[in-house]
């Protein structure tokens, strides 16, 4: 357990639009030297080597749509990589979720104290199937959604962003992750919509601003490569690979400035509707003092 106690900001508590959203960003920037530690050494690996795969992909696809052509092992091979690379990407990206979120519990239990890497890892993984469960079960119901209307999928979408939460600070049990989102979104859900499209909006603008100079440089890769189709093939596919590289870092980095308010309007909802963080501190003060 690190000694680090930087201000302890009080996480169970009833905020409104705003203060999610800044009480979100001063915890991470207080925060930020243990919270990004375990994920830039264990969740952003994962994700580079699915962008190595993916690399292998384009440059096998790229190759032979531009001339270079591809033998049928090549082109086998290099869907397997593809598919290998979502199934890394995948588990990268729910480790950290994971890892945010129990980030958060742990520091909200110890009043303040942050995890260690050692003791971060070893809780998410205890966590980890559940949070893959949970995550599969509100993919497939928000797929019901799609069937039905493309509005009811962004609904569930939004609904079920308080799932992870729920496991993560109620240790609620898979099914009642699923059945109590319902009910803390009940009558928030604009308010839940509006939080998730301000910090994508916010994360997509910062990303794009990054993003730009590698998409200019993939246009002019492609154009200074025209008079040699197997050379611009070869040099798309390994921009491309750059690219991954790139979109990994940047999801690691900008992925906790939407988890974490998404965890707090979390908190908030649960201390609106269920007190359950007043219902502690009432229970706090009525224990008998330590006995020296």
């Amino acid at each position: 357990m690190s000694n680090e106690n930087n201000a302890y900001i009080e996480l169970r508590q009833q905020r409104d639009f705003s203060a999610v959203i800044s009480t979100g960003f001063q915890f991470i920037r207080r925060n930020w030297k243990t919270l990004y530690r375990p994920l830039v050494f264990i969740c952003l690996p994962i994700y580079l080597v699915a962008a190595l795969l993916f690399g292998t992909f384009f440059r096998t696809i790229m190759g032979g749509a531009i001339g270079l052509g591809s033998s049928p092992d090549a082109m086998i091979s290099g869907i397997g990589s593809m598919f290998f690379g979502y199934a890394l990407m995948g588990i990268s990206m729910l480790l950290l979720y994971t890892m945010v979120y129990e980030y958060m519990r742990f520091y909200m239990l110890n009043k303040g104290l942050a995890p260690t890497m050692g003791e971060l890892w070893k809780q998410s993984v205890k966590q980890l199937p559940s949070y893959f469960v949970i995550g599969l079960l509100a993919a497939i119901i928000s797929g019901f959604g799609v069937i039905l209307l493309f509005v009811g999928a962004i609904w569930l979408a939004v609904v079920f962003t308080m799932a992870f939460p729920l496991r993560a600070f109620e240790r609620a049990e898979i099914g009642d992750c699923i059945g109590r989102s319902f009910k803390l979104i009940k009558g928030r859900w604009w308010m839940t919509f509006g939080l998730v499209l301000v910090l994508a909006m916010l994360i997509s603008f910062i990303s794009y601003v990054i993003y730009l100079p590698m998409l200019l440089l993939t246009g002019f890769g492609a154009m200074s490569g025209m008079d040699d189709p197997g050379e611009a093939g070869s040099r798309m596919g390994w921009i491309m690979t750059l690219f991954m590289v790139l979109m990994g870092v940047m999801n690691v980095l900008l992925q906790p400035f939407l988890q974490v308010p998404i965890g707090l309007h979390a908190l908030s909802l649960i201390e609106e509707k269920e007190g359950r963080g007043l219902m502690q501190r009432v229970d706090e003060m009525n224990a008998p003092p330590p006995v020296a």
